[in-house]
């Protein structure tokens, strides 16, 4: 099949609508609409529930395309017709970095399709066309398009060309809009890029030399004195210690080495196994490295504790060793503010609106549990 597409470069932000070649492909692949499958639902109500399974509906238009096109399609924009036009226009970017223009028939079951995802949409423009909404708001187009984005995980409608504040015109400077909605892996170079000019000038891994190891385990003891615990015995960690520098690039730290010669997690108290510990840090650093994160994302919401920390959600270079519930975390801070010290205690995860200092180290650390300063869950 000879298809007709556009690189995405620089020039594509000059691209016009008319520049563009819509190909037409064959969709008898598409199934007729069909129910979302409730039967193993404990609920009988739930079971008998009916509701159109349209996410289905997207990985199947994803995979037949992707099957046209010898290509993975990444996400799909999907207009509905204009005026007397017979077909959508849609716009599909592949992986490997190609953007296919299409014409797709409104007609069989992909018809179907897009009048069950169109519907709300649909009713709320004759809803306007017979309450006077077009004649109060003169600005207002009368008559719309809509458009659909598909993609993995994406599932959004939007409003075209409507004459609203917030409207979407893929039709005006089409290659720049284009370029501007093109999905998150096109760009997984820059993303990481700006990822790691904003963390790497907060990395210090270099303190593990500064360790009072006599002093830490004597503050362990007594902190398991005083609060009258009994942890869990020990276990060589080594495995898991040369899995977690393989994966970070830096040395597990010999603090945390230390605490974990001294217990194997200690039940009701939060303290974390060495494997916990690389599974959460593991957990973090997806969430840090997923494109559906960008540094704007990371550091839109959170903020820092003073200079003494820094405001992001997460990054690879805070270790958790204890859980204070609800996806929270104490950490070992390796990237800390222009007046914090590496090595420090933090608190960060997912209600930690504020990356709270909580002790200049683990020694420390265990002198406030021991004093019954409440420095776990005072910042949610």
């Amino acid at each position: 099949m000879n298809i007709q597409s556009i690189p995405y470069n620089n020039q594509l932000k000059k691209v016009e609508l008319l520049d563009i070649i819509f190909n037409t492909i064959s969709l008898e692949e598409i199934p007729v609409p069909y129910f979302k499958d409730y039967s193993h639902h404990k609920s009988v109500t739930a079971r008998n529930y009916k509701s159109y399974d349209t996410m289905g509906f997207r990985d199947t238009l994803l995979k037949h395309l992707s099957k046209n096109f010898e290509s993975t399609v990444l996400k799909l924009i999907i207009i509905t017709p204009k005026g007397e036009k017979s077909h959508y226009d849609v716009f599909a970017y592949l992986s490997d970095k190609r953007i296919i223009g299409l014409y797709l028939e409104d007609k069989e079951n992909f018809k179907l399709w897009m009048d069950i995802i169109f519907k709300d949409q649909y009713q709320k423009l004759e809803e306007y066309r017979n309450n006077g909404q077009f004649e109060r708001q003169p600005e207002l187009n009368h008559n719309p398009q809509f458009m659909l984005t598909l993609g993995k995980g994406q599932f959004s409608q939007k409003w075209v060309n409507s004459g609203m504040l917030i409207d979407e015109k893929p039709y005006k400077n089409t290659g720049a809009y284009l370029y501007k909605n093109a999905p998150k892996q096109y760009n997984e170079a820059k993303i990481a890029k700006e990822k790691q000019n904003y963390i790497k000038k907060y990395i210090n891994t270099t303190h593990n030399s500064n360790i009072n190891k006599a002093l830490l385990k004597k503050l362990f003891d007594e902190f398991i004195r005083v609060k009258k615990i009994k942890p869990n015995p020990s276990k060589n960690n080594e495995q898991v210690y040369e899995e977690f520098e393989t994966l970070s690039g830096y040395a597990f730290p010999e603090e945390l080495k230390l605490l974990l010669s001294l217990h194997n997690g200690i039940e009701n108290t939060g303290f974390l196994t060495a494997e916990q510990i690389l599974d959460e840090w593991n957990n973090w650093k997806e969430i840090y490295d997923s494109l559906d994160w960008m540094l704007i994302d990371l550091t839109g919401n959170t903020h820092p504790d003073g200079r003494k920390t820094i405001g992001i959600y997460t990054n690879p270079y805070w270790i958790p060793f204890l859980s204070t519930g609800s996806g929270n975390f104490i950490a070992i801070d390796y990237a800390p503010g222009s007046k914090g010290t590496s090595g420090q205690v933090i608190a960060f995860g997912a209600d930690e609106i504020k990356i709270r200092f909580i002790a200049n180290n683990l020694e420390d650390f265990f002198r406030k549990l021991i004093d019954g300063k409440d420095v776990l869950n005072n910042g949610f």
